[in-house]
């Protein structure tokens, strides 16, 4: 997989690594199988949480977003601590 994100992807690169190691000498054990599952888990929602930015970065408007640190300038300004 190849994303906008390298540490995503080096991150993804390793989980698969260690779900093939683990696929390959896990057999009858019941810790390595989980731990098996709790990779698979892990890989799968950093998926979904990186196609969930993507979505909800393309819901947002730039020129609609307001200036947040002239916002919080503002507050200051009106807060009587001057």
């Amino acid at each position: 997989m190849i994303s906008d994100n390298i540490n995503l992807d080096k991150l993804l690169s390793d989980i698969d690594q260690q779900i093939e190691i683990l696929m390959a000498i896990a057999g009858d054990s019941a810790v390595l199988i989980e731990q098996l599952r709790i990779l698979s888990e892990a890989r799968d929602m950093l998926l979904s949480q990186e196609m969930e930015l993507h979505r909800l970065a393309e819901l947002i408007d730039p020129e609609m977003l307001e200036d947040h640190s002239t916002l919080a300038e503002r507050n200051q300004g009106n807060s009587g601590f001057d």
